[in-house]
């Protein structure tokens, strides 16, 4: 949709978490006795690499919108009216993914496969039959 990867998941830790980081400090010792001086420097601390990739498809005939991810993970989000507007501009489009994403860390409730299968052939496709499917709303 325009949006790019890197902002969006800067944006979702901004929100989900804290962005760490870290610097290292210069110290210097002297020893007695000795006329010249030893400097140790600190190095930052590694952190993991973290990675990984978020999905959407939005069929516009049924207002259902998918997200999916890299653990096999399908969420289904219904599209209310007042917010079928929003899936026209980019700004819009990711608010509801924002949401979507902030709702799919709790999401519990199994969403039929039949169910997505009557009502989407799109999503059906997207959210192919080794992935767990949740229901957002």
């Amino acid at each position: 949709m325009g949006i790019s990867r890197g902002l969006l998941l800067f944006l979702l830790s901004c929100n989900l978490g804290e962005v760490a980081t870290s610097t290292g400090a210069a110290t210097t010792t002297t020893t007695t006795g000795h006329h010249h001086h030893h400097v140790h420097h600190t190095r930052p601390t590694r952190e993991p690499a973290e990675g990984g990739s978020m999905y959407f498809q939005y069929d516009h005939f049924c207002h259902l919108l998918a997200f999916k991810d890299d653990a096999k993970s399908c969420y289904i989000y219904w599209v209310s009216p007042e917010e079928r507007p929003l899936v026209h501009s980019e700004s819009g489009f990711f608010q509801i993914q924002a949401q979507i994403v902030t709702m799919a860390i709790n999401a519990s409730v199994t969403y039929s496969r039949d169910d997505l299968s009557v009502r989407s052939s799109v999503l059906t496709t997207f959210c192919p039959s080794g992935y767990s499917l949740y229901k957002l709303n």
